[in-house]
């Protein structure tokens, strides 16, 4: 019984001892609000054009030679149509890439949203791409920003 009761008193001694020494500390943030001018542009990043082209295809054929090398034909079927697929240009810049339609729309927002803000135009590998097209790159230093996120 009296091992009980003492360590009932130090549980509650370590009970109170942590109760005083923890403060819990509450910081009234006063509310705040952005008021945007959408009159009173800044500037503009340089923008980019995004077009469905149509590509033209046949379809080909693998064929197996007589010295068991492997040649691209033309099919037997004479099948021609056309293919879409996102054809993304940088008016005034050679830079061009094509993505193909079904590329995940997650990954093809991405795509576009770190082109238009970095002014880094879209290149393959994606993954390479985005390594270059940091957004702490160009981001003002006075806007504070989680890039982990």
């Amino acid at each position: 019984m009296k091992y009980f009761v003492t360590v009932s008193f130090l549980a509650v001694l370590g009970f109170m001892v942590t109760c005083k020494t923890s403060k819990v500390t509450s910081v009234a943030h006063e509310p705040t609000l952005r008021q945007i001018k959408p009159s009173e542009v800044m500037g503009y990043h340089d923008p980019m054009n995004l077009n469905i082209a149509w590509y033209p295809y046949e379809d080909l054929m693998l064929k197996q030679t007589k010295d068991n090398n492997w040649v691209v034909v033309k099919s037997d079927s004479t099948r021609k149509s056309a293919i879409p697929v996102i054809l993304i240009t940088y008016p005034g810049r050679p830079d061009s890439i094509w993505v193909q339609m079904d590329t995940e729309n997650a990954l093809l927002g991405k795509l576009i949203k770190h082109s238009l803000m970095t002014k880094e135009p879209i290149h393959e590998p994606f993954g390479e791409f985005f390594a270059e097209a940091k957004c702490t790159k160009c981001h003002p230093s006075n806007v504070i920003v989680d890039f982990e996120k």
